[in-house]
C-alpha cells in the first residue's frame, strides 16, 4: 500500500525534500495529507511530520525551517546520531534530529545564501561548510540518512514498497587547455622556450622542440588514451570545453576558440562522448560571455548544448545558476569543492536545484562530483598512492548507498609531465575500482 504522510502544512520546502528523499533516493511512492481524520482512519503505512503527534503513530518532529519562506541565519542544535554529529536536533521524536530539515539545509545549499567570506576566487570555502565542521563532508549523508529511514519504516510499518537503484560511475573531463604547445603560436612558444632555458627545465625544452618538430604528441593530447580507456570500461564520459575569447588573462588560458584544431577536437570528441560548455572564469561576472561561449559551442557541434561546468568551479548561488538557466543549460556539474573532496550538497544523487529566493524547484539538474584531480594534488598535496586510497574511500561510501560517483579530471593531469607524473595510474585505478 502507498505510504501516507501527515503534515499540517505542506510547504514547497517540505514537498521538495520529501520528493527527493522518497522518490529520487528511496524510489518509494507516497502521498501527503493535512487532514487529521484522513490520516487517523488510514489503514496503510503512515507517519506524521509535525510539531506534535496526533496520537500513537510513528512520529517525526518537524523543525520550523521547512515551514518558513525566508532566508535567515539558523541557530543549529547539534546532536549525536550513531558515530556522527548531526544538525537540527529534536526531542520526543523517532529520530534525535529532523532528517528532513537537515537534508533540505544541505541540499538547497542554504548556508551559501548567508553572509560568508569567500576564497580568492569568490567561491564558498569548503572549510566554512557545516559538513566540514561536523566531519561529514566525505559521506553522502542524505543518502545514508535515507537508507536508515528506509530500514526504520520497514521495521515499524511493514507493508511498504521501496524500489531499487544501482551504483553508477560518471567520469567527466575538463578541457581548460586542449594542447600545451600545439596551436599556441610562435610568439607564445618562443616565450616558453626562453623561460625553460632560463630555468634549466630540460623536460619542458624537449617537449617544446619535439612537439614543434612533430616528433612527439603534445603532452596534453591525451584524448586517444582517454577514449580507449573509457571504451575498455564501457563508460560514456562527459567533456567540458573552455571556449573563452578575450577572457580573464590569468585564468582563461585555453587556445583561441576559433582554432581549427580545437574545433576539430570538439567534433571528434562528440562522436564518442558527451560534450558540454566550460563557462570561462570571466563569464561569471559577464553574462554576455557565457552567451557567446555557448553559442560558439552550439555552432561547432551543430546542436544545442545544455550541459555545463564552471571553470575554476567559480560559482555563486543563486546568481550562477540563474544565468545558466537563462542560457538554456539544463544540467550543471559544478557542485563540488576545489579545496576538499566530498559531497558539497550532502548527496551523491543528482537533484533539481531549489531556488530559495523564489521558493520553488527549478528545472536545472545538479550533478554533484566527489573528487577532482587538482584537489588531490594541489590542495591536499597527496601522492598518487594516497590519492588512490582516498578515492577508494569515497567510491565505497557511494557504493554503500547505490548512488552515483562523479569524478572530475583534466586532460593535462594525464600527461605524465611535471607534477602529474604517476597520475595516470590514479585515474586508471579509479575507473577499475568504480566498475568492479
Amino acid at each position: 500500500m502507498q505510504l501516507l504522510v501527515y503534515s499540517p502544512q505542506v510547504t514547497p520546502r517540505i514537498k521538495y525534500i520529501f520528493n527527493f528523499i522518497f522518490r529520487e533516493v528511496l524510489r518509494c511512492d507516497f502521498e501527503f495529507t493535512s487532514v487529521a481524520n484522513q490520516f487517523v482512519t488510514y489503514n496503510g503505512p503512515k507517519f506524521s511530520y509535525a510539531e506534535k503527534p496526533l496520537g500513537n503513530e510513528l512520529f517525526f518532529k518537524a523543525n520550523a525551517l521547512l515551514l518558513k519562506n525566508n532566508i535567515a541565519q539558523q541557530d543549529l542544535d547539534i546532536t549525536d546520531f550513531g558515530n556522527d554529529r548531526v544538525p537540527f536536533a529534536v526531542e520526543n521524536s523517532t529520530l534525535p534530529f529532523d532528517i528532513f530539515a537537515a537534508s533540505f539545509y544541505l541540499l538547497s545549499r542554504y548556508e551559501e545564501y548567508l553572509p560568508y567570506t569567500p576564497d580568492e576566487h569568490l567561491r564558498f570555502p569548503a572549510e566554512k561548510s557545516l559538513q566540514y565542521e561536523l566531519g561529514l563532508l566525505k559521506t553522502p549523508v542524505i543518502d545514508q540518512w535515507a537508507m536508515i529511514l528506509k530500514n526504520l519504516l520497514r521495521n515499524k510499518l511493514g507493508n511498504i514498497h521501496f524500489g531499487s537503484r544501482k551504483f553508477e560511475f560518471i567520469t567527466t573531463i575538463d578541457i581548460d587547455r586542449a594542447y600545451h604547445f600545439k596551436s599556441s603560436g610562435i610568439v607564445k612558444n618562443t616565450a616558453r622556450f626562453i623561460r625553460a632555458i632560463a630555468k634549466g627545465d630540460t623536460e619542458r625544452l624537449t617537449n617544446i622542440i619535439s612537439t614543434g618538430l612533430g616528433k612527439k604528441k603534445d603532452p596534453f593530447d591525451t584524448y586517444d588514451y582517454l577514449h580507449q580507456l573509457h571504451e575498455k570500461y564501457q563508460l560514456t564520459a562527459i567533456f567540458f570545453f573552455l571556449l573563452s575569447l578575450k577572457g580573464d588573462r590569468a585564468h582563461d588560458v585555453n587556445i583561441h576558440p576559433n582554432d581549427d584544431l580545437l574545433q576539430q577536437l570538439i567534433v571528434e570528441t562528440s562522436k564518442v562522448a558527451k560534450v558540454g560548455i566550460h563557462p570561462s572564469y570571466a563569464s561569471n561576472s559577464n553574462v554576455t560571455k557565457l552567451k557567446e561561449e555557448k553559442a560558439l559551442l552550439d555552432a561547432v557541434l551543430g546542436k544545442t548544448v545544455d550541459l555545463s561546468r564552471q571553470h575554476y568551479l567559480k560559482m555563486q548561488i543563486p546568481k550562477t545558476y540563474l544565468q545558466l538557466i537563462k542560457e538554456g543549460i539544463n544540467h550543471d556539474y559544478t557542485m563540488g569543492y576545489a579545496s576538499q573532496v566530498g559531497f558539497r550538497a550532502g548527496t551523491c544523487t543528482p537533484f533539481f536545484w531549489y531556488d530559495l529566493q523564489l521558493e520553488k524547484q527549478s528545472h536545472l539538474k545538479v550533478h554533484p562530483f566527489a573528487a577532482m584531480d587538482s584537489t588531490l594534488l594541489k590542495y591536499l598535496k597527496l601522492q598518487p598512492k594516497q590519492a588512490i586510497m582516498l578515492i577508494t574511500e569515497l567510491v565505497e561510501n557511494v557504493k554503500m548507498v547505490d548512488g552515483t560517483f562523479y569524478s572530475l579530471w583534466h586532460n593535462e593531469s594525464l600527461s605524465e609531465t611535471g607534477n602529474w607524473k604517476g597520475w595516470k595510474e590514479v585515474y586508471e585505478k579509479m575507473l577499475a575500482l568504480a566498475v568492479a
